[in-house]
């Protein structure tokens, strides 16, 4: 049993790690977009978006707010 919590523990920091270089990556491409191109709003609140979706996904944990107490205990 404490195997099944090590693997789970370890993809959560698997996942977590993912999710960092992702972000920053999205804000190095923010960064630059917003520095070359001026006028090129909506590429940038895309990104946004998507960066605010990774964050409440795997930061907030919102699917665990919705889940059924069976599946949130686990």
């Amino acid at each position: 049993m404490e195997e099944q919590g090590n693997e789970k523990l370890s993809q959560a920091y698997r996942v977590g790690i993912a999710v960092i270089i992702l972000l920053a990556a999205l804000t190095i491409g923010e960064f630059f977009i917003g520095s070359i191109a001026y006028n090129w709003s909506w590429p940038l609140w895309g990104i946004a978006l998507i960066k605010a979706a990774m964050i409440i996904r795997d930061y907030m944990h919102l699917p665990r707010v919705f889940a059924s107490s069976e599946e949130g205990a686990e």
